[in-house]
This record gives structure tokens, C-alpha cells and sequence, in this order.
């Protein structure tokens, strides 16, 4: 279960709800640190991933491409001409609507059934969630509120709640996601400790017993193995992401090679 993502999801859609009442028409039009999106742009694919979790009937723009980056940028831009009224009133009825359902899926009857997100992988029901706190606390932090997007709005991000979480989300993910990658790079385990917001200890490492040839195990700290790379956690959601540079946000201990081969493979969505 992930009732603790489940209350990630809710603090953060509050907060989101209360920075959407306090932009001004400039801010609804300026780029975001997605590129391609403006603020509005962001805040539909926020309400779209919502309307995705409460409406299973949703019918998604055409997507050759079967990948989840390139089905997003088709459903923004079939909202494109959208007015900043219409994506206001959308984000909050499907967020309303999204958690409901997210608590429903939190139930024992639904809470360990499989959801294929294309490429993204398999998931159980109840790691949506995980994912509704990663996807707005990256988007909100790294995205759309300055210094890194261009919202310069006093706002305290629900970091404490979320942080957990998104992390969660994340580790769950990497091997679907960047598997392939990460396993030809792999020469042994390597150590992500992560620091500040919350402290967790994770090793990556081939498996030919899971399907995507990468297992992703919590340890210990003192468990990690040599090869360790050491990050702020709330960092880590922005470099693992391929936001920022991992080179100017963490620290390698052990081989640097081996480690720097691993973390150039990261691309976590």
C-alpha cells in the first residue's frame, strides 16, 4: 500500500490548487523549465495525469511512438488552445476526482492489481500514489517554481511528505525504465545514499532473475557497497530525472568510472 503516497498526493494537489489561484496572466503564459511547455501547458499534464488515474475510459491523442514523454507532449498540445480559465477548472476537478480514486485503490481488493503504463512499466494500482507525488513535487520544484521555473511565488512545497514517495516511485521505476542501460554498464553494485529530506540506502545491481536484468534492493547504510554515489535527496529527483548535471549535485565514493557509467544512464520519469 502507499497510504503515505496517497498523502503526498493530497498536500501537494492543495498546494498546487493555492499557487494556481495566486498566478497572474504572464505566469499562465511563461515558458516552464519543460521545455516546449508554458506554466499552463505544466498544469494540464498535472490535471491529465489525474484524469488518467479517475477515468479509465480516457481517450489519449494518437501516439506512434507508444512512449509515455511523446503521448504527454500529444495531450498538451490538443489543450494547447485551451483558455487559462479552462486548465484552472480542469486541474481542479480531476485532482478532486483523482484522489478519490487513489484511495479507492488503496483498498484491499484493488490495491496489488497490475497496471501496464507503456513504457514506463508494470505497476501495482496502489503505486499510483507514488507516482501522483513524484510527478508534482518534480514538476512544482524543479519546473515550475524559481529558481528553476519561472514562478517566483513564496511557496513551502509539502517536501517532508512527498519526499518518501517520489522516491519510492523512482526506485521502483529504474529498472523498467533505464534497465537495459544501467545493466551494460553495470561491473558490479553501486550505492545511492541519499541525505537531507529524509535519509535512504539503496544498491543496484544485474539480476538474471528479474525481467529487466537490474535488481533494486534498500540496504542499510552500512550495508552499501564500495561503489557509492552520496546526493540530497531532493536533489536526486531533480539529476536523476536528467534536470540537472549529477556531477555538481552529488558525491562518488569508490570507483569513479564505474559509478559516473551508472548514473550517466539514469533517466527515471
Amino acid at each position: 500500500m502507499s497510504i503515505a503516497g496517497l498523502r503526498a498526493a493530497t498536500e501537494l494537489a492543495a498546494t498546487t490548487s493555492t499557487i494556481l489561484d495566486r498566478l497572474e496572466p504572464a505566469d499562465w503564459a511563461a515558458d516552464s523549465a519543460c521545455r516546449g511547455w508554458r506554466v499552463q501547458d505544466l498544469v494540464g499534464h498535472l490535471g491529465l495525469f489525474f484524469n488518467f488515474i479517475a477515468d479509465p475510459e480516457l481517450v489519449f491523442p494518437d501516439n506512434p511512438s507508444g512512449t509515455s514523454e511523446r503521448l504527454n507532449d500529444a495531450a498538451v498540445v490538443e489543450r494547447a488552445d485551451w483558455s487559462t480559465a479552462q486548465v484552472h477548472d480542469y486541474y481542479l476537478a480531476q485532482s478532486a476526482a483523482g484522489l478519490a480514486t487513489l484511495e479507492a485503490l488503496q483498498s484491499p481488493e484493488l490495491r496489488d492489481q497490475p497496471i501496464e503504463m507503456l513504457d514506463l512499466g508494470t505497476y501495482r494500482l496502489s503505486q499510483l500514489a507514488d507516482a501522483v507525488a513524484f510527478d508534482h513535487l518534480v514538476h512544482l520544484q524543479s519546473d515550475l517554481l524559481a529558481p528553476h521555473g519561472p514562478v517566483t511565488l513564496a511557496v513551502d512545497l509539502p517536501v517532508a511528505a512527498a519526499i518518501d514517495p517520489a522516491i519510492d516511485w523512482m526506485m521502483a521505476g529504474l529498472p523498467p525504465m533505464c534497465g537495459s542501460s544501467i545493466r551494460a554498464a553495470l561491473t558490479g553494485p553501486v550505492g545511492i545514499h541519499l541525505t537531507g529530506a529524509t535519509e535512504r540506502a539503496f544498491q543496484v545491481s544485474a539480476s538474471a532473475d528479474v525481467a529487466d536484468g537490474v535488481a533494486v534492493d534498500e540496504v542499510s547504510v552500512e550495508d552499501l557497497p564500495a561503489n557509492t554515489v552520496h546526493s540530497d535527496a531532493l536533489a536526486f529527483t531533480s539529476w536523476a530525472t536528467r534536470r540537472s548535471a549529477w556531477r555538481s549535485a552529488a558525491q562518488v565514493h569508490g570507483d569513479p568510472a564505474a559509478v559516473a557509467a551508472v548514473l550517466d544512464a539514469l533517466d527515471i520519469v
